[in-house]
């Protein structure tokens, strides 16, 4: 087997030679490898060659106020050594690797982890905090400095700002064939209740930052969200919308905003977005989609106060004990549901019962066609005993509550 051989270095009368293939050779590797570093690093290879699987991706920052900054300007370290940067460049071959084996998942970067996780300076070597003036958008006031303070890094609030996703994606999932969804933006109303809250005990022995309006918000700001302002909001259009709000967190797996327990009903921890071992601020944070919209301004107890200590929405087990909560409650039922028994009959006499109930004619006047087109068998099964129908039809009295 041939062995490299550091003869032609002692040897005297080679050495010279040795000395200048040697050199010519580190100065080819050089030759070739200054340019393919530059040409790796540039945008146009990272949109249309290594990183071909962020095609939206690279629309999204194309649309941004970033898009004349270089990529490696956010997404290499600062002031990073040669070694570092070779480094960077041998782990981003695998964004080649799934480009090639079309083994890639979407989103990229699905829950933000860059943003969680990026440092201050990767913003700051071209944002100078004490020259530029701050600008938060008309009815905001924000305190920056304060949030440096706390560890609050540039990116765990401006997550897109360098990838404005403005469009609908194109791109889709080669594994479930779903097609591309947009990321949660962290500048949202909800994504500032991550770290603020409502409750000023909801951390426990430490209060959160507080949620009050006048803390982010200037006078005059309209405080109610696009939904308050629709036609039938209130007061019917509220509770679909808040029994949606909380089915959609408890899906994303968050706990339940109003009754403490998580979607499988078993208790909820005492608090979300705990800091573990090695974990920075923004991964410790809870998801942006598992807060509650109606959290950001109303305590839990709002819903219940206002509906007269009944649990809105309806928790698990409502249907076994409503009936003896609306007899007790009956005032609560009626903001919802309206007076009288309109709304018992349309369920128990209506969808329950296999009719089309109308609240306009008397229920003692539709039973008849009811029991003759679905049977009897659903009213005595669900609500009324065998004897039931006899008490009036063939006692001639009046028939039970």
């Amino acid at each position: 087997m041939a062995r490299i051989s550091l003869g032609g270095f002692t040897d005297p009368a080679r050495r010279p030679r040795f000395i200048v293939w040697t050199a010519v050779a580190l100065l080819m590797i050089v030759a070739v490898m200054i340019p393919v570093l530059g040409i790796t690093s540039t945008r146009w290879f990272c949109s249309e060659g290594c990183h071909k699987v962020q095609d939206d991706t690279i629309t999204a920052y194309q649309h941004s106020s970033h898009s004349e900054v270089s990529c490696m300007a956010c997404h290499m370290p600062v002031n990073a050594n040669p070694v570092v940067f070779l480094l960077h460049k041998a782990e981003a071959l695998g964004e080649l690797y799934m480009t090639v084996t079309n083994k890639f998942e979407l989103p990229l970067n699905g829950e933000s982890e860059v943003a969680l996780t990026m440092k201050s300076v990767q913003c700051t070597q071209c944002h100078d905090e004490a020259k530029r003036k701050v600008t938060p958008a008309a009815g905001l006031k924000i305190d920056h400095a304060k949030h440096a303070e706390k560890g609050v890094n540039c990116t765990i609030c401006h997550n897109r700002i360098a990838h404005r996703e403005d469009f609908e994606p194109t791109l889709i999932d080669p594994k479930t064939k779903q097609k591309n969804h947009k990321h949660e933006d962290f500048m949202s109303m909800t994504a500032c209740f991550r770290c603020h809250s409502q409750d000023a005990a909801a951390a426990g022995a430490e209060a959160k930052p507080t949620g009050a309006c006048d803390a982010c918000h200037t006078e005059g700001f309209e405080l109610k969200p696009p939904s308050h302002l629709k036609p039938g909001f209130f007061p019917k259009g509220h509770g679909k919308l808040g029994a949606e709000e909380e089915s959609r967190t408890l899906e994303a797996g968050a706990y339940s905003w109003l009754n403490g327990t998580d979607a499988s009903g078993t208790a909820a921890a005492a608090t979300q977005g705990e800091k573990k071992a090695n974990e920075t601020l923004g991964e410790s944070l809870p998801k942006v989609e598992t807060i509650n919209e109606c959290s950001t301004c109303h305590q839990k107890k709002f819903c219940i106060d206002c509906h007269g200590g009944i649990a809105m929405p309806h928790p698990v087990g409502w249907a076994e004990k409503h009936g003896k909560l609306g007899k007790q409650f009956p005032k609560s039922c009626e903001k919802c549901h309206g007076k009288g028994t309109a709304a018992c009959d349309s369920c128990h006499h209506g969808t329950q019962s296999g009719w089309n109930y109308n609240p306009k004619i008397a229920w003692r006047l539709q039973h008849p066609r009811a029991v003759n087109q679905s049977g009897a068998a659903k009213c005595l099964d669900r609500c009324h005993n065998p004897t039931f129908c006899s008490n009036c039809h063939v006692n001639g009295g009046v028939a039970p509550k």
